[in-house]
């Protein structure tokens, strides 16, 4: 009897439990703290009662011409609540900025008709957060500004290959290394004047967020390179309101012209100045001018402010350009694949003005630009061309870039110090 009694008090507590699903707390309450209900009548309760969906965590990166809309229903949203989220997103970001690889964090859950987005989060810019978030049914869109810190920056590293990407594996963004590349090309021969083993620093303003992540470039300060023997230091100063690049004495960088016409970073010296083998005529004779081999279209740049004496075909030059500077120089540009259309006898250039692009016209056998260095009539060796300062601080300026310099220096080594602290 007593088990028959068991029995029926357990049929019981499940009959109360059922009960509950049609709205009885009471019944629930008293159920729950049963202690009689058996782990197989919880197992069939817990069956019955439906489970809310899990909140899932994703990435979501637009493609070429993509949408918000589309990216959602592509990822299983429907058609009504994708537009209602795209236009809750455009308010704060206009569909025409949208960029390819721009990524969207999203929480979402899994329905039986499809996702159900929670809520969507984008990064527009460095300085801005927008979100749209599921409420009450309704997606509302919302704009977080981001604040951003000013701060100083030290790069620094080894070159192993060659500068630019040595200074790409340091962590220096590309248009930091190219400005550091266009302003060391004023004083250093890259093909020949940076070796393995040489060292560098570059200090910058920026901008961090609030991780303490760099995440903007502002101004190039300094850069130093230690190679042969020798220390190359340029500071950026701003003297009567332009900012220039002063060696350690206060003379401008700048010089009258460039050793290589080209981006730093994007050629080779395929053909120094000199006698040498001709590679189609097969006899040797004097090199007038250096060949520096490059991609096809690479611009080809000034080297000087001038004044362009002759453009167009010359014979084995091809497509070339001549340019007439002070001084008593001339430069001349060959095997040009094009010659840019402002660009005529006569006009006035400024330097790393682009003249053209690299090509192959006239005797080459392969894409490079000639350049050629005359001197009075006579030609020299453009890598061993010393033009003079564009600009020399004195007085008051010159006390100023002093006191500046002394500061930079102390925080490139107070930098450094911390970062090293900060490894240990």
């Amino acid at each position: 009897m007593q088990g028959l009694h068991l029995r029926y008090k357990r049929l019981g507590t499940f009959f109360a439990v059922i009960v509950v699903l049609f709205g009885s707390s009471r019944l629930y309450k008293y159920c729950s703290s049963n202690p009689t209900i058996s782990p197989e009548i919880a197992t069939s309760v817990s069956n019955i009662i439906p489970k809310e969906p899990e909140i899932l965590e994703t990435t979501l990166t637009l493609g070429s011409g993509g949408s918000v809309q589309k990216l959602l229903t592509s990822f299983g949203v429907t058609k009504e609540a994708a537009l209602q989220i795209s236009n809750a997103f455009s308010q704060y970001q206009s569909h025409r900025t949208l960029k390819s690889g721009q990524s969207f964090y999203i929480r979402y859950k899994k329905l039986e008709d499809g996702v159900q987005i929670e809520s969507l989060q984008a990064q527009p810019s460095i300085d801005q957060k927008v979100s749209v978030t599921m409420i009450d049914g309704c997606y509302v869109g919302k704009a977080e500004k981001i604040n951003l810190t000013p701060t100083v920056h030290v790069f620094e590293g080894n070159v192993r290959s060659s500068f630019y990407s040595s200074a790409l594996k340091a962590g220096v963004p590309s248009k930091l290394v190219q400005e550091a590349a266009d302003v060391l090309s004023y004083v250093v021969n890259f093909q020949h004047g940076i070796k393995a083993g040489a060292t560098f620093k570059i200090l910058c303003n920026a901008l961090k967020n609030d991780q303490g992540n760099i995440v903007k470039i502002e101004q190039l300060r300094f850069v130093s390179l230690h190679t042969n023997g020798q220390r190359h230091e340029i500071y950026s100063f701003k003297d009567n309101g332009k900012i220039r690049f002063f060696d350690s004495n206060g003379n401008s960088v700048v010089r009258s012209l460039l050793q290589t016409p080209l981006n730093a970073a994007k050629l080779c010296v395929t053909s120094g100045f000199g006698v040498r083998r001709h590679p189609i005529h097969g006899f040797s004779h004097k090199h007038k001018g250096v060949d520096f081999g490059a991609a096809s279209g690479t611009p080809v740049l000034a080297a000087g402010d001038g004044r362009v004496v002759s453009c167009g075909w010359y014979g084995g030059y091809g497509n070339h350009v001549k340019i007439r500077h002070e001084g008593g120089y001339e430069t001349l540009y060959g095997h040009l694949k094009y010659i840019n259309k402002g660009i005529r006898p006569g006009t006035h250039v400024s330097q790393r003005q682009v003249l053209g692009g690299v090509g192959m016209t006239g005797s080459a056998t392969g894409p490079h630009l000639h350049f050629e260095v005359i001197l009075n009539g006579r030609h020299i060796n453009p890598m061993k061309v010393q033009g003079l300062p564009t600009f020399k601080l004195t007085g008051g300026s010159l006390k100023k870039f002093e006191a500046m310099k002394q500061q930079t220096l102390k925080e490139v080594v107070e930098i450094i110090q911390t970062k090293a602290v900060v490894a240990e």
